[in-house]
């Protein structure tokens, strides 16, 4: 026979085990909400014509790069939108862990980087084929104090050769340039600590996916279109400097966030 006290013991152990969080086995916590989110979708257009294709004449290895080798760095498309630009969120703390590939590759083909501009996250390794019968070298670097920083430098003699480079990249964007006789040759790497970057397509359209809500500091950020001078000595064609343009935006859960950008040209 159970008595009164043996019911008593029982309660107390019962509400002292509830209150330590030791319920039954079916109990779940409640779930941790999900980042509310939205997307940002938008496009960069030329302001007013866009300039003459400019061409140099080549006598380097002519018969893998061709004869005039294309020296203007705009790529316009439908309703004059502008491929190749950046676009990304600016001055966010890095944030993981990131969505990436496995690596990224960069081509070497007629003495033409491909693709011209890539987002690469940190931490990725990155591919370098030489498609072409000739000497290339890869020349990575960025903008430092007092010019240009090293970050690597490959040697491709051999058609088909292929080098992976793992370094730990810093957060920037990185220029590649050929030193073997082919200074036309450039592409630009955005090394990206955070999701948050988009390049245009041919039609200078761009969208970034699962944005926090909030408000963000919004750049476009394109290399820079006109050669100012051949520096023959150096096997250098020196660039007008990059083109950055800001804007806000305002991000809201579920939302789409639409963001117009002008490139207006230098006079």
């Amino acid at each position: 026979m159970i008595n009164r006290k043996s019911l008593y013991l029982a309660g107390v152990v019962l509400a002292f085990s509830a209150a330590c969080g030791g319920g039954t086995p079916t109990e779940q916590q409640p779930a941790t909400p999900a980042p509310q989110t939205g997307q940002i979708r938008g496009i960069v257009r030329l302001h007013g014509a866009a300039p003459a294709s400019r061409h140099e004449p080549n006598t380097k290895q002519p018969e893998v790069c061709g004869n005039q080798v294309p020296v203007t760095r705009l790529a316009v498309g439908a309703n004059s939108g502008v491929g190749r630009a950046f676009v990304y969120l600016d001055g966010l703390p890095p944030s993981g862990p990131l969505k990436h590939a496995a690596s990224v590759t960069i081509g070497q083909k007629d003495c033409t980087y491909a693709p011209g501009s890539i987002v690469l996250a940190t931490g990725t390794p990155i591919d370098i084929v030489n498609d072409d019968p000739v000497l290339h070298n890869v020349h990575a670097s960025t903008t430092a104090e007092g010019g240009r920083q090293t970050v690597f430098n490959i040697a491709q003699p051999v058609r088909g050769q292929r080098t992976r480079v793992e370094t730990e990249l810093r957060p920037g964007i990185m220029t590649l340039t050929c030193e073997a006789g082919h200074p036309w040759m450039k592409a630009h790497v955005f090394v990206a600590d955070h999701d948050y970057v988009a390049v245009t397509d041919g039609e200078g359209r761009f969208v970034i996916d699962g944005v926090p809500a909030g408000t963000y500091p919004i750049k476009m950020w394109h290399e820079g279109v006109a050669l100012k001078r051949i520096i023959a000595s150096l096997q250098q064609f020196e660039y007008e400097e990059p083109y950055e343009v800001t804007k806000q935006v305002v991000v809201t859960s579920g939302g789409v966030a639409d963001v117009e950008f002008e490139l207006a040209l230098r006079e």
